[in-house]
Order: structure tokens, then sequence, then C-alpha cells
């Protein structure tokens, strides 16, 4: 890693947040603070920045669409999205605009958002490295590799009917209606993406999101759902790395978009492995592997998850 500081770009209209996060991470970060984002995204545009956490509630711009802003001047900087308000809104936009890394909540935890903060700044210094390789030409190209899959694991026929309409003709579509069938597929077939409902009758499937991205860094996961649960959809968001939110049954046309951005990104994690650490998972708190059955469990043992 390299021995100048890592920089942190701090963006809150609050100078009591900001003073107060500045504090924590000044021995470790050159940071940088701004309670504009426009000035943020500039920021961002004319320097490197490792890291950035902004606020969700500001008065120009949201935190959500400074987050967006800078991951089109700066795609290798990590971003992270902090809020005190169970903002719904925010959580989804967070993940389908900002493609975040964490979703922070107020008061934070010291130690937690620091962990979180020093993940982001490693994996940071990694896409920044590996983009000046690719600027020099040094990153050897692969053979292409077999056209990815989709994986649909809900039980509901209109759920299998939307994903079929957004499926490109070149990409077979699989379609589990329980995790064991899932489990079958993921083991036979080359799966780029995922696409499940978070509640599938009496399952969940929680557990199973977060342990497959653990298990499949280069698995893209849109969940399709009508969940309007707060909490949950953070949990996802830090535990699974959610790609889309996408509300069930939604917008047809919106759909298709996202499928296609999933199938490309898979692309790039596919060509580009050491990006994959830009999705790494937050440890939970809760067994993950809980409550599924002996087959699920040991297909995902086979890559060190514990229950």
């Amino acid at each position: 890693m390299s021995m100048t500081k890592p920089v942190l770009l701090l963006v809150d209209d609050e100078a009591r947040i900001t003073r107060s996060l500045s504090m924590l991470f000044r021995s470790e970060f050159e940071v940088i603070a701004t309670d504009n984002g426009h000035t943020a995204i500039d920021i961002a545009r004319n320097q490197r920045v490792d890291v950035v956490i902004s606020d969700q509630r500001m008065p120009i711009l949201s935190g959500v669409e400074v987050l967006r802003g800078i991951r089109e001047v700066s795609p290798n900087t990590m971003r992270l999205l902090l809020t005190g308000y169970a903002d719904l809104a925010a959580v989804i936009g967070s993940v389908n605009e900002g493609e975040i890394f964490r979703f922070l909540q107020k008061p934070w935890d010291v130690e937690q958002i620091r962990a979180d903060v020093r993940a982001a700044a490693q994996v940071a210094e990694l896409s920044f490295a590996a983009a000046q390789r690719r600027e020099r030409g040094e990153v050897p190209s692969e053979a292409p590799a077999a056209t990815p899959g989709i994986l649909l694991l809900d039980q509901d026929p209109l759920a299998h009917e939307l994903v079929k309409r957004a499926t490109p003709a070149g990409n077979p579509l699989f379609w589990a209606r329980n995790l064991d069938e899932a489990m079958e597929l993921l083991a036979q077939n080359r799966i780029g993406v995922l696409v499940t409902d978070v509640q599938d009758g009496y399952s969940s499937h929680v557990g199973a999101i977060k342990a497959l991205k653990q298990a499949h860094p280069q698995l893209v996961t849109i969940v399709l759902t009508q969940l309007r649960d707060y909490e949950l959809l953070v949990e996802l968001i830090n535990q699974g790395q959610v790609f889309r939110f996408h509300p069930k049954p939604g917008h047809v046309g919106t759909f298709v978009k996202n499928m296609q951005s999933a199938l490309d990104y898979h692309e790039v994690l596919q060509a580009q492995p050491e990006l994959r650490q830009r999705h790494q998972v937050a440890k939970s708190v809760k067994p993950v592997l809980a409550g599924l059955s002996d087959r699920v469990m040991g297909y995902f043992r086979r890559f060190g998850l514990s229950s």
C-alpha cells in the first residue's frame, strides 16, 4: 500500500458531523470536508479521492445524487452513504444510482465505521492500481468465457415472465422454484446474474443472498421485491452487496436496463478479478446459513462458509 495517506472526502451540511468524522479519521487519512455536493463532485473529478462518505439529507444535492455524480467522474472511489433517518427511497437509490459499498447509519458505532472505511480504502487502493495497469496496457487479455446464464429464484410465474422478457437472446435463463434447485443449477452452470425475491412464500432468501455473494463475488444480484423493510434492505446492501433493487412487478423497460447493466457488470468482474474486492461483504452478526436445508448448507460449506 502507498506510503501516502489515502484521501477521505466528507460531505455533510452539518459542521458537527464533519468535525467528528475528521477527528476520527485524520490520523489515518488525508481528510477533505465540504458541505456542498457540487463541490464534492468537482473535488473527485480533479484529484484522487479514495473514499467518500456523504450524508443523505442535504439542501442542494442529496447524498444519492452526490454519490452518483462521484461514481461518474471517479468510478474507483469507494462510496458510502450516511443517514440518520429510516429513508427507504435513499436505501434503494444508494444501490440503484450510487452503487455504494456500505450504508452507514447515525449514530454510528466507532469501531464499525472505522472498519468499513478502512476496508473501503484498501479496496480503493487495489482499484486505482488496477486502473493504472490497464492504462499502461499491462492487464493480460483473457480468453472469452462461456455466455453467462441468468438464474431466477422465485416461484412466481409473473416474475419468470418479466425476467424472460428481459433476458437477451444469447443468454440462457434458468428457473429455480426453491433454494435446492438454485444450488444445483449454480453448481452445473456458469451463472452471471441472480434474480430473486427476498421472501418467496414462507421461505426467506436473505441468508442465501448474503452467502452467495461471499461464495461467488462475481455473481451480480438483482432483488425483485415488494419488501418495505428498511433494516432488511440495509442488511442486504452491506452483507449481500445487492446490485439493484427492482420493485415487484415494476416497469418492464426499467428491468430490461437493470438486466443489461447486471450482465455487463458481471463481464467486468470476470475480466478484472481484482474489482471483486469492491463487493466484499460486511460481517454478519446473524448466522448466515441458519434455517437452510442440509443440501444447501453443504453447498455453501464447500466455499468455507460457516452456519
